[in-house]
């Protein structure tokens, strides 16, 4: 049987109506309770890997800080600082863009050489501890770049406190 073109006298809603009406209110409810103003929910890794990247990027700036500070000891610095910004670029997501760098302002670096390095390595063992504690909430590829980077910030306190060749 051939279907009509004639249009038919239809009383109430049309059934897509109702089906796509019917869906957008649960949807729009559940959007209320997202992690995210899109209504996405919160991705727990990309939210560890984003505050990751903050953290190497304030340490980042604690080491221009005392670079600035302590010209001499920009060479001895340069290395470290390399690799830490190797760490912001691994903890952003391609698609991302790196958080804006903070300022150094948190707290200043101290006019001694070996007190601004010894307030550097703090920084780094910090750093290192949260990623640490971070660990168990990573899924697993997110805990081996974590437990890599906060080995490395170990070694580095190390070396900035005269644990190894300058």
């Amino acid at each position: 049987m051939p279907l009509s073109k004639t249009p038919q006298a239809r009383r109430g809603p049309r059934r897509r109506a109702v089906l796509t009406g019917g869906l957008a209110v649960p949807l729009a409810a559940l959007a209320g309770c997202s992690g995210n103003a899109h209504g996405a929910p919160a991705d727990p890794a990309a939210e560890l890997s984003a505050r990751a990247a903050r953290d190497s990027a304030a340490l980042l700036a604690r080491y221009d800080a005392t670079a600035t500070a302590h010209p001499a000891l920009a060479g001895r610095l340069g290395p470290l600082r390399a690799q830490v910004a190797l760490h912001i670029a691994a903890f952003t997501p391609a698609s991302g863009s790196p958080s804006p760098a903070p300022s150094a302002s948190g707290a200043p670096v101290p006019a001694d050489q070996n007190a601004a390095l010894a307030a550097l390595a703090d920084a780094e063992l910090r750093t290192a501890d949260a990623r640490t504690a971070a660990l168990s909430d990573a899924p697993p590829e997110l805990a081996r770049l974590l437990a890599s980077v906060a080995a490395a910030g170990a070694c580095h306190a190390a070396l900035l406190r005269g644990g190894g060749a300058g």
